[in-house]
């Protein structure tokens, strides 16, 4: 297990030296004004959009709506996809240090984008401000449950994580959560006991399944919010994570392309962080509230996108927050248009993790499969107590929601991940099985 303790202890060593050390002497101390001052964000937006030549839409402190009618205008993700070199701009100041970006995103379809060192720099310190809206200081314990390999396939010791020594992290592999795994999880998190827990929804998910089903809570004292991000976070899991920890969820939404990001603060409010990008909303036309993130680069000099469809939505929020920071607010981060299934006869259907709530004594996680026709397939991890009358529960439920269609549940030890160690509540197969 040192060998993967090493590797993760000199990538943090060499972001210390690199990327925190520049970000907390140039970078923080800006944002940090930014969050209150509405005439130090204008004056950052606008600096940020004549360095890098881009349009700026609004005063960063609403949100502006575009005509549906010039929707034809923007960028979007097929251009980008097809064509990336046509973005990427010649190096000069501010991108002579350049990396490159590879990404299958929720659809499974391949993008490649090109940005600055500087825009890895910004990119940490935003994270941090987050991370301080939370509680957390630089240096203090912080736990890991996401896509990174962390330990061997199968660990001789039963160790599915490893220590970050400079980071003061630990990296637990979100690749082989199960049942019977868990209880060693929960165990490994309260022994560490880290400030703030970074994890994918589905994975801290699993955890406070668990402990809810065992009728007890997570014991770590130092825990001071779970911070979420790569997947929509449901609110029902929300509410189970919250209530088997003991803090807030913190919920960071952001994408590859670096043109959108919406943090939590401490009085559970989404804000989008328009010192990050321009931002504004396009009317999905789902006749339900619901608007696409239109979003403009401030950090990237190696690959600006202006205007760029993200393919994600929101529900637009109201009035100012509580917290008093002068950032525009959503109600909710409602996830990717590509997560939403078309049946045959042409009805859109989304959400459907729902029909899992209420089950979290007997349900560990569960996905919803759909595999083209009309037929769904309910992955569950189940505890003991889970039976028949449960799946006959959770089939009625689905078919309230979703009528007409064929529906089954398969149990299952885990929920397969992705490539990056995730998955999607609602997935779709690639190919019909037979």
């Amino acid at each position: 297990m040192w060998a993967y303790s090493l590797k993760f202890s000199l990538r943090s060593l060499a972001r210390e030296a690199l990327r925190d050390f520049w970000g907390r002497k140039l970078v923080y101390p800006a944002l940090e004004r930014n969050e209150r001052e509405s005439d130090a964000l204008a004056a950052y937006r606008r600096r940020r959009a004549a360095l890098l030549g881009m349009p700026l839409d609004g005063d960063g402190r609403t949100l502006p709506r575009i005509d549906p009618a010039g929707a034809g205008q923007l960028l979007t993700k097929q251009a980008v996809r097809q064509h990336p070199e046509r973005l990427v701009r010649p190096r000069g100041r501010g991108s002579w240090l350049r990396t490159t970006i590879r990404t299958s995103g929720t659809s499974g379809s391949p993008l490649t984008i090109v940005q600055s060192v500087g825009n890895l720099v910004r990119e940490e310190g935003f994270v941090y401000r987050q991370l301080r809206w939370i509680g957390y200081r630089h240096g203090q314990r912080r736990a890991w449950i996401r896509g990174d390999i962390v330990c061997p396939d199968r660990p001789a010791d039963g160790r599915y994580w490893c220590r970050d020594w400079v980071g003061n992290m630990l990296m637990m592999s979100s690749y082989h959560l199960s049942k019977d795994t868990i209880g060693h999880y929960v165990d490994a998190l309260e022994d560490f006991d880290p400030v703030v827990i970074h994890a994918y929804p589905s994975s801290v998910a699993a955890l406070a399944a668990w402990l809810n089903a065992a009728g007890r809570r997570y014991r770590g004292r130092a825990l001071r919010g779970i911070m979420t991000s790569s997947e929509t976070l449901a609110p029902e899991v929300r509410g189970a994570v919250e209530q088997a920890f003991g803090v807030r969820v913190f919920d960071w939404y952001g994408q590859a392309e670096r043109v959108a990001a919406i943090g939590t603060c401490e009085c559970g409010s989404y804000h989008v962080l328009t010192d990050y990008s321009g931002v504004a909303l396009l009317d999905t036309g789902f006749g339900d509230g619901s608007h696409e993130i239109v979003g403009t680069t401030l950090n990237n000099a190696a690959m600006p996108l202006a205007r760029y469809r993200t393919g994600d939505t929101v529900m637009p929020g109201e009035g100012v927050c509580a917290c008093g920071r002068v950032f525009p607010t959503v109600q909710a981060v409602i996830g990717r248009q590509e997560r939403i299934v078309t049946l045959p006869d042409g009805r859109l259907i989304g959400r459907l993790d729902r029909i899992f709530q209420g089950q979290d004594r007997k349900l560990v996680e569960g996905q919803v499969l759909y595999r083209g026709e009309g037929e769904f397939v309910l992955r569950v991890v189940a505890t003991d107590g889970f039976g028949d009358a449960d799946a006959r529960a959770l089939v009625e439920k689905f078919l309230l929601r979703v009528p007409g269609v064929q529906v089954r549940v398969e149990r299952v030890d885990a929920i397969p991940r992705g490539p990056n160690g995730k998955f999607e509540f609602v997935a779709i197969a690639a190919t019909r099985q037979m």
